[in-house]
């Protein structure tokens, strides 16, 4: 069982979702920064270039990954497309709130933070893009593919992967596990 604070932290936030003022706006921002990964690299820049977008930015991501997380530890799941869109949600936050972190440690914590194992096979036309490369560090690490073509360096971004990996084996073991209790229960 968790300790008492975990545990008091968890619930206050799994609160947070029945006033979902803050909920939304975290969401909000948590697309934005998806959205402009997928299609704006002028905006992912500005996102991560603006130390007050940034600020922001990460505060949105931690408050949905904390609290999606704490609803799905401690709220009963409606249907199964809930719990689906609740793990879209709570898995990009999650992907976004690290890929952030090893931005953030390959800037300013701990430089370079990554290395690009694959610069000799890359195509001029294809320079790295610490911008986005780190998202898809994170996304690599999340779901444990690992292809080896950027390495965490350093140990902050060493620790942040593994804990990453973790995460993501938790969260998706959980998730799949509620699934079919939810399915399992309108079987019978």
């Amino acid at each position: 069982m968790l300790h008492d604070p975990v545990t008091g932290i968890l619930k206050m936030a799994s609160e947070r979702v029945k006033h979902r003022g803050l909920y939304y706006i975290a969401r909000l921002i948590v697309l934005a920064l998806f959205l402009s990964i997928l299609f704006s690299p002028h905006w992912l820049k500005v996102f991560l270039g603006t130390p007050f977008l940034l600020a922001f930015t990460i505060f949105g991501t931690v408050v949905l990954s904390v609290t999606l997380f704490a609803d799905l530890l401690f709220e009963r799941q409606r249907n199964v497309g809930a719990l689906i869109l609740k793990y879209f949600f709570l898995t990009i936050s999650v992907i976004l709130a690290f890929g952030l972190f090893f931005y953030l440690n390959a800037t300013m914590i701990q430089p370079p933070g990554i290395h690009y194992s694959s610069k000799d096979t890359i195509a001029p036309s294809a320079m790295p893009d610490l911008e986005s490369d780190v998202f898809y560090l994170s996304a690599t690490t999340y779901y444990t593919i690992g292809y080896g073509d950027l390495v965490p360096l350093g140990n902050n971004s060493r620790t942040a992967a593994v804990a990453e990996a973790f995460m993501g084996s938790l969260i998706n073991l959980i998730v799949l596990a509620m699934a079919f209790q939810n399915l399992n229960k309108k079987g019978t």
